[in-house]
């Protein structure tokens, strides 16, 4: 434009046209045209772009809801009580969860659970030939005596130490063989069969060899090849305890359902009448302390969804930015209302959602925590609690089709939202982006177009000034025609 201005000014410094610069008269009438239109879709692109961050600053509130409450979801981060054992080398701490209520409690251990446990015959290596190179069949049946039998094939050429153990091992019955060195010369090698712990898990083997006659030592003294005893090395049994004085048994000696939100494990037998002696103090200010903070994020969430949807906000980047799409405002102002507000899938007692806990909505749309609400509820029914919230589970999968409580009941539809693909925010952001990109293709055409009528204007003007020029050129040939004419007779 500097160099249109430039030759305007030459044009009119020879003396030729009208006098009019053309060209700033063009660009002049141009813009007219052009600068209220720009104006108003560069509008509309800087509208679009608050909306986008809006959205975004939305997603990442409700987001920190969601976080909130996945801190709820298990029953291990409801509480972090602390246990602590007498006597950890008979019984020791293995976890707790929020579920333990603080108390002490005494347990005498009599005898451990203990897993079967079979020898085999011994083999003089690893590759030796059991059944001249051709395969068999080894039966085990488990429990030994009224259980289902499992036929494991040992296939042709497979029929070695080595070959047993594994095909034991691939058949997932529970039983792990493994192949022992016996010596230091690596000549004696024998199989151990260990089951699972608990006079139930007991199993007896037989085999296809020989006629059902040998069963490789494992178990039955008329089946062993060598003609010894049976070499069943270690019975499967029961834990035997007493927890406050009351005898139990246990198929394991790992215990998850004897002291409530503890699990303990079983290490050694009592010396004489000794007990281990259990002692939990528990702490409800975990839970306290993530509904204050889950509280506070739905506060932000209402904050933003005023400020977002506010014409009049004061906040200078997004604020007001989604006051033309109200519909989004009240898809998550009803959404975030409905996850805190709902009844949890897994009601215990009296305990049946957040409001039942001292997390109450104010008149204004806002939470409120009552401490004291809070505290008293969970001094004597801070299971209830556990179980509203968490359905009492730890690292549920949450598609396994079971409830889960409250906490994965909100997260389920707030993710609704802040879905990659289908979630409203998601959703908008994709459109307003293409309205982004419709203006920017708007903001070329409208260059294009003006720069044409520009032109035109330019050319009809300078037509016009060829014209003028002409006609100037006209009136001074005829004024010095009569001036000349006036001299004539001088």
């Amino acid at each position: 434009m500097a160099t249109d201005n430039i030759a305007s000014t030459v044009m009119q410094t020879l003396g030729g046209g009208s006098g009019i610069d053309i060209v700033k008269l063009a660009r002049d009438l141009t813009d007219v045209e052009q600068i209220p239109a720009e104006e108003k879709i560069t509008a509309s692109q800087e509208a679009a772009e608050a909306k986008i961050s809006a959205l975004a600053v939305l997603k990442f509130n409700v987001q920190a809801l969601i976080d909130e409450f996945n801190g709820l979801n298990d029953a291990s981060e409801l509480a972090t009580p602390n246990a602590i054992s007498s006597d950890s080398n008979v019984v020791s701490i293995v976890s707790t969860d929020g579920a333990a209520n603080s108390g002490l409690s005494d347990i005498h251990v009599d005898a451990l659970a203990m897993a079967q446990r079979n020898l085999s015959d011994v083999y003089s290596s690893t590759s030796q030939s059991i059944n001249g190179g051709s395969g068999f069949t080894i039966n085990i049946t488990i429990p030994e005596t009224t259980g289902t039998t499992t036929a494991i094939n040992i296939a042709a050429g497979y029929d070695t130490p080595d070959g047993i153990v594994g095909a034991i091992n691939t058949a997932g019955l529970g039983i792990t063989a493994t192949l022992m060195t016996l010596d230091s010369s690596g000549t004696q090698y024998q199989i151990m069969l260990e089951g699972q712990t608990g006079a139930a898990n007991s199993f007896s083997v037989d085999t296809t060899l020989g006629g059902g006659s040998d069963d490789l030592g494992f178990h039955d003294a008329s089946y062993n090849s060598s003609g010894t005893p049976p070499k069943d090395y270690q019975e499967a049994s029961d834990a035997d305890f007493y927890y406050n004085g009351v005898q139990l048994q246990r198929a394991s000696n790992t215990l998850t359902d004897v002291i409530a939100g503890v699990t303990v494990s079983l290490n050694a037998v009592s010396s004489g009448s000794d007990t281990a002696t259990i002692s939990v103090t528990s702490d409800r200010s975990t839970l306290k302390t993530k509904l204050q903070s889950l509280v506070t994020t739905y506060n932000d969430v209402q904050f933003a969804l005023k400020e977002l949807s506010n014409p009049d906000s004061e906040e200078e980047e997004v604020g007001g930015a989604l006051a033309r799409d109200l519909a989004v405002i009240r898809t998550v102002r009803d959404t975030v209302y409905k996850a805190v507000t709902q009844d949890s899938s897994t009601p215990s007692g009296s305990i049946t959602g957040l409001r039942d806990i001292g997390v109450t909505l104010t008149r204004y749309g806002e939470l409120e925590f009552s401490e004291t609400a809070y505290d008293a509820k969970a001094a004597s029914n801070f299971e209830d609690i556990s179980t509203m919230l968490s359905a009492g589970t730890n690292n549920q999968s949450r598609y396994d089709g079971q409830s889960q409580g409250l906490a994965i009941d909100a997260i389920a539809k707030l993710e609704v939202l802040t879905d990659s693909i289908d979630g409203i925010f998601a959703q908008r952001t994709e459109s307003t982006r293409k309205e982004l990109s419709a203006y920017s293709k708007e903001l070329i055409d409208l260059e294009t177009r003006m720069e044409a009528l520009y032109e035109r204007y330019l050319s009809q003007f300078t037509v016009m000034e060829t014209l003028v020029k002409q006609l100037n050129s006209t009136r001074e040939s005829l004024a010095d025609t009569w001036s000349n004419m006036g001299n004539f007779n001088k």
